[in-house]
């Protein structure tokens, strides 16, 4: 369990804090959304919650133990994968994860095998890893990441630039990682991962936590219902303007501004043969998107 209590983070020259005030508990085994705008706080977040820099005021506590007082092996057994890539690339594949092996004491060569198989790599282990494709390269910093065996590990965009298959590969690796009890805190621009990851989301603005709980409870309490609906046959792009309404899958549409009613009096006047309507909560992406356009914290 990750406590953070009353946590407050002014750099210095700073006239105002990169965090102010923030509380939240992430319970062991959960995989927790960061989410916010550029300059909201989360990088800082992590920062801290990494030991990479010390807080202004307030405390981490991990697993009952202030973050000052953890020993060497406790913090060894929390990993950051981050969205630059932190490895040699005039180094191969394995001799990379041979040297960042030794710097955790770690010397079974069958187990770095193993990781490498299970990212996707292994034929790729005598190769320098600057010569891997933007994928590949993807997968190595995250096969790094789990060199330690981590019980807490953040992952920073992990999955920018990369092909659908690849970003499926990982983000099926991220929910092994989560069976295994492992605590992730998750950032990335795509929406779609954290609602298919995350137990909860962390909505930060202006260095702020806006929000902390579950995805379905800020949904249900601030976004919009959508009226979804499929018709025979398909919708016409006039019609579809006349109802403001948008196709989120093949012959399924959703409008957040056309009543029953209104959708109904469209269709039955076009002729249209309706094959299911129903109401369905915002997804989380045009949600974040409206928490962007109001300025964050002005909307919740």
């Amino acid at each position: 369990m990750i406590e953070i209590k009353e946590l407050f983070l002014r750099y210095p020259q700073a006239d105002t804090d990169a965090l102010h005030n923030v509380s939240l508990t992430i319970e062991t085994g959960e995989c927790l959304g960061l989410l916010g705008p550029n300059g909201a706080g989360k990088s800082s977040l992590v920062s801290l919650l990494c030991g990479l820099v010390k807080p202004t005021l307030g405390e981490i506590v991990i697993n009952g133990t202030p973050f000052c007082r953890l020993t060497k092996k406790q913090r060894s057994k929390i990993a950051l994968v981050p969205q630059d890539f932190a490895f040699y690339p005039l180094l191969s594949v394995m001799d990379n994860m041979k040297f960042f092996a030794a710097l955790y004491g770690v010397k079974n060569q069958n187990y770095l095998m193993d990781l490498l198989e299970k990212v996707g790599l292994i034929e790729q282990k005598n190769q320098l890893s600057g010569n891997l494709s933007g994928g590949q390269k993807r997968r190595l910093n995250f096969a790094i990441g789990l060199i330690n065996k981590p019980e807490i590990l953040f992952l920073d965009e992990i999955t920018v630039g990369i092909d659908p298959q690849g970003r499926q590969f990982i983000l099926d690796n991220v929910k092994n990682l989560l069976k295994q009890c492992v605590t992730i805190i998750y950032t990335s621009h795509y929406l779609g991962e954290i609602e298919e990851l995350c137990d909860k989301i962390a909505l930060f603005a202006n260095g702020e936590k806006i929000y902390h709980g579950k995805i379905d409870d800020i949904l249900t309490q601030h976004g919009e219902n959508i009226l979804y609906f499929s018709v025979s046959p398909n919708l016409d792009k006039k019609h579809a303007q006349i109802l403001n309404a948008t196709e989120c899958e093949e012959n399924e549409w959703q409008s957040s501004e056309c009543s029953p009613e209104q959708l109904l009096s469209v269709l039955s006047s076009y002729q249209y043969q309706i094959k299911s309507i129903h109401y369905g909560k915002q997804p989380l992406e045009s949600f974040y998107l409206h928490f962007l356009k109001n300025k964050g914290g002005e909307m919740l």
